[in-house]
């Protein structure tokens, strides 16, 4: 049975001021030059929300339902069960057929209209599996993407690198942090998502486990059990179909999806941040998540090309952490 959720109509119009700290909201650029965006806000960690970023892409308007189905409607695709308010303990994969996912998902979400057993029976999140894998021809569908927001290094084979993601309205990924200590490129293609952001400073505040996840349930946060995140500096920005999202290398993220959701995402390394990942195995990254740094900081730093050294990196695109 997919997990039960605690959500309640209304509920995304914020998490009130007894959660942390509210911050001024995150930049909003249209029109964001590669330079500025570089100069702005990589070298400076800062977030910034691209409003229209893929607005040139057919993706939009293409990615449909109908289409998820005749491209890859009978490929097996694996399912987050367990990615809920309580947090990822009882996180699980299983495996179904796209075209029986889509057909749960257009179950879910007209019985969400109706207000039909809405609250017991939210299916499970298509999240964090290879674009390529979904949408092969995807290249022609983002014909017009903003490849100079990615490091030279990526430009050419970005969308090897490609996450999808696909999942019913109110959707949640729990308080975390990418895994390598990535920077993040997140693209929204259809609905609507709610990002509550903190800087990574702010992990102590946190109660952090497991190497990236966080006990903080930071849209509804038991200040008696964490008493530490009054203190924690919070933000927050939605984004919407054709926005791009940037997070700077182990930015918390909470997520929830507003409407059913479709995104896809990018973690990238420059050369400093990927040996920065390196040495985070010092603060307890785990061995495995160090190989794919060294792997990325061998790739940039001896000037290899991103293909040459995809094939020791490419497990990491189907890893679970």
């Amino acid at each position: 049975m997919a997990a039960s959720i605690n959500w309640h109509p209304g509920a995304d119009k914020g998490f009130g001021a007894e959660a942390g700290k509210l911050h001024p909201p995150i930049d909003s650029r249209a029109n964001l030059s590669p330079e500025d965006f570089f100069h702005d806000y990589v070298t400076q960690g800062r977030p910034v929300v691209v409003p229209g970023a893929l607005k040139r892409c057919p993706a939009l308007t293409s990615w449909t339902f109908d289409k998820l189905r005749q491209v890859s409607g009978q490929r097996t695709v694996k399912l987050k069960q367990g990615l809920n308010e309580e947090g990822v303990a009882g996180l699980k994969t299983i495996a179904v057929r796209l075209g029986d996912y889509l057909d749960q998902l257009t179950d879910f979400e007209t019985r969400l209209q109706r207000n039909e057993g809405w609250a017991t029976d939210r299916p499970p999140y298509l999240h964090d599996l290879p674009l390529l894998s979904i949408l092969p021809d995807a290249a022609n569908d983002l014909n017009g993407f903003p490849a100079d927001y990615f490091p030279e290094w990526y430009r050419a084979d970005w969308l090897e690198f490609a996450q999808f993601f696909l999942g019913p309205s109110h959707s949640l990924t729990p308080l975390h942090f990418d895994c390598l200590l990535t920077h993040n490129l997140f693209f929204q293609v259809r609905g609507r998502k709610r990002f509550i952001l903190l800087h990574h400073d702010q992990l102590p505040f946190c109660y952090r486990y497991r190497w990236r996840w966080c006990e903080v349930d930071a849209e509804n946060p038991d200040l008696r059990r964490h008493p530490l995140y009054r203190e924690a500096q919070v933000r927050e920005c939605t984004i919407e179909p054709g926005d791009m999202l940037y997070m700077p290398p182990g930015m918390l993220h909470h997520v929830r999806s507003l409407d059913c959701s479709m995104s896809f995402n990018v973690d990238w390394h420059t050369c400093g941040s990927a040996i920065q990942g390196m040495l985070a195995l010092r603060r307890g990254m785990p061995l495995k998540n160090v190989y794919y740094n060294a792997v990325i900081a061998f790739g940039q730093c001896a000037g290899q090309p991103a293909g040459r050294v995809l094939p020791w990196y490419r497990s990491y695109l189907n890893y679970v952490s």
